[in-house]
């Protein structure tokens, strides 16, 4: 494991990093912790919280690791080499971590208190994103590039079934309150609605005027799903109806975006900089922006702390960084 720096900044980079710039804003965030990682210039992808274990988990694709800090002691635990990892699911009771690992075409399964891969699990493609579904206990991880999702049941290790989608899958979500996965279709400018009791596509959503959509949240409360287009578009869409409800600009080529519920705002992760979206009933509105870095273009909240974190590297070292609400 290589050598860990921990440093808060706080004044002296509220200013140039997480000063909002709209006179009119109505959300205001500084910088709280950054993380480093010395001598590492590979990029992330997606970025997970644990909240049983409050740890931030980074999937550091191009450095061929995952990465686990301890959001308590603000600090890296571990770097597994797994290969060239791009997300990371958990299981109900944070015993396992699921990791895509994509051009190894397998999901990397470690053992969530050791740290230690215990098992791996083929599929027949490069993997993407990965959700475990926790009524049916089974792992949902896209082909990167294709048009289908594999289910994986993690007790056998093995795929027990794939389903066909309308497009080439980007992020996905679980929502217990309709046990429904909701999928972006980035390809098609769609969300495919995949019913886990079949495990087959039972309905399209167009998301324009978003388009190309990557990142994807769930506002369970308000029954709703966000999603993020490749445009500077960000769109609500009503889970009952299947409807496009809101509109909002944020900066272009977003890849990943979290939900706040307690404040009700989106935050949207592209290069340079963090949009931020406010939500009430419907309505969606702009809510300024932070700069961040170029490669910071994931996003996770902790609901424990409301701290909003992205990871990120500069070509020489990388780095985990969180901003909080400004006192």
């Amino acid at each position: 494991m290589k050598s860990t720096h921990f440093f808060v900044i706080a004044s002296m980079l509220a200013c140039s990093a997480g000063a909002l710039a709209a006179a009119d804003q109505s959300v205001s965030l500084q910088p709280a912790v950054s993380i480093e990682i010395p001598a590492s210039k590979g990029k992330f992808d997606f970025l997970r919280v644990d909240t049983k274990r409050n740890r931030l988990l980074a999937a550091h694709e191009n450095d061929g690791t995952a990465d686990y800090f301890d959001l308590a002691k603000n600090r890296l635990i571990s770097r597994v080499k797994v290969g060239g990892a791009v997300d990371t699911a958990v299981d109900a009771d944070s015993k396992f971590y699921y990791v895509s690992v994509q051009e190894d075409q397998r999901v990397a399964v470690l053992d969530a208190t050791s740290l230690k891969e215990v098992k791996s699990i083929k599929v027949d493609g490069p993997t993407d994103a990965i959700i475990f579904e926790p009524k049916n206990q089974m792992i949902y991880v896209t082909h990167d590039e294709g048009a289908n999702v594999w289910v994986i049941d993690p007790a056998a290790a093995k795929v027990v079934a794939s389903i066909e989608v309308p497009g080439v899958p980007e992020f996905m979500v679980y929502d217990a309150t309709t046990d429904r996965i909701y999928l972006n279709i980035k390809s098609a400018d769609k969300v495919a609605v995949i019913d886990p009791r079949t495990n087959k596509t039972v309905a399209t959503w167009p998301t324009a005027p978003a388009t190309q959509p990557h990142g994807m949240a769930l506002d369970t409360a308000n029954h709703r799903i966000y999603t993020s287009g490749a445009n500077g578009k960000l769109v609500s869409i009503d889970t009952g109806t299947g409807k496009v409800t809101g509109t909002a600009a944020i900066g272009e080529k977003v890849d990943q975006i979290a939900f706040d519920p307690s404040k009700q705002v989106v935050y949207c992760a592209g290069p340079d900089k963090m949009s931020m979206v406010s939500t009430s009933g419907t309505s969606m509105s702009p809510a300024g922006e932070f700069k961040t870095a170029a490669t910071a273009k994931n996003v996770a909240f902790d609901p424990q702390t409301g701290a909003v974190w992205t990871t990120y590297t500069d070509g020489k070292s990388s780095f985990a960084r969180s901003w909080v609400a400004a006192k």
